[in-house]
């Protein structure tokens, strides 16, 4: 399922983030409506529960992922890549109500109630996402931009493989702490193009970073214009598109990737997909 990008005022929240939000917010107004009605506050209960079903999450997407983490262990303390189970963390959350439930019996009923709103906002929210996203199948975008040599390159020409079309810029710090990540995706996974697709800048101050760098990547394309994030939507740098082997977007993350979680969104592309590359280190 794509996850595209919601912008609200000057920020751009990834779609799960938003949902997630959104139920937090229904669970908390479901909480005050009962209290006022004279039920007990559970609103404190709520946000415990919050914390334990993100830790959950976590935990279980780091257990899950467990090598590329394993190869730089303080990388599980940063959730800035995005990688939760959500199904791990609804677990934990009805498994820690529960045992509020039973030791609290005030609670039982507002707590019910409140949480059944928050999932049930939430999970609406996915349903309907799920939908659209079969219902559009966006495409590879038409569009043709430069490599550093100043040749043509059309995106579509990487259709027939999996794609990994990553939306970058020089400038951006998260952008260079993912690019060995990518950059060590392309030279082990022949089975899948990686795109590095740079926003906003020359050829010339692309290769002159890379030229510090020591980075070698392929399939480097400018985008002058930033054609290519006007044309998705994409408000920060980095993102990056998961494009299956017949060119129709099926994921989209917002932020830098890890080992951990470029693993998981292969899998949404690849077929079979495993574990993730292991780390090459960190350009400055």
């Amino acid at each position: 399922m794509a996850a595209p990008v919601v912008s609200i005022g000057p920020l751009a929240w990834s779609l799960g983030t938003v949902l997630l939000v959104a139920g937090v917010a229904a669970a908390l107004a479901v909480a005050a409506f009962l209290h006022r009605r004279g039920r007990a506050r559970v609103e404190p209960a709520l946000w415990a529960l919050l914390v334990l079903a993100l830790l959950a999450a976590r935990i279980a997407f780091v257990a899950r992922w467990w090598p590329p983490y394993a190869a730089a262990p303080l990388s599980m303390l940063d959730p800035r890549d995005g990688g939760f189970s959500p199904w791990a963390g609804v677990v934990a959350l009805l498994l820690g109500a529960l045992v509020l439930g039973g030791r609290r019996p005030p609670l039982r009923l507002p707590l019910a109630m409140s949480l059944a709103g928050g999932l049930g906002v939430w999970g609406f929210g996915l349903l309907v996402v799920a939908r659209l996203d079969a219902a559009t199948h966006t495409p590879l975008p038409a569009l043709t931009l430069r490599d550093l040599d100043d040749r043509p390159v059309a995106l579509r020409g990487f259709a027939g493989k999996p794609a990994v079309v990553n939306l970058w810029a020089t400038w951006c710090p998260p952008c260079r702490r993912e690019m060995p990540v990518l950059v060590e995706a392309q030279r082990a996974r022949r089975d899948v193009h990686v795109v590095f697709v740079d926003q906003g800048e020359s050829a010339a101050e692309v290769r002159a970073f890379f030229a510090v760098s020591a980075l070698r990547p392929e399939h480097v394309l400018i985008d002058a214009g930033q054609s290519l994030a006007q044309q998705m939507n994409v408000r920060v740098f980095p993102t990056t598109l998961f494009f299956d082997a017949n060119g129709v977007l099926r994921s989209m993350h917002v932020g830098a990737l890890s080992p951990a979680t470029l693993a998981a969104e292969m899998r949404r592309i690849v077929p079979g997909a495993g574990s993730a590359p292991v780390h090459a280190g960190v350009s400055r």
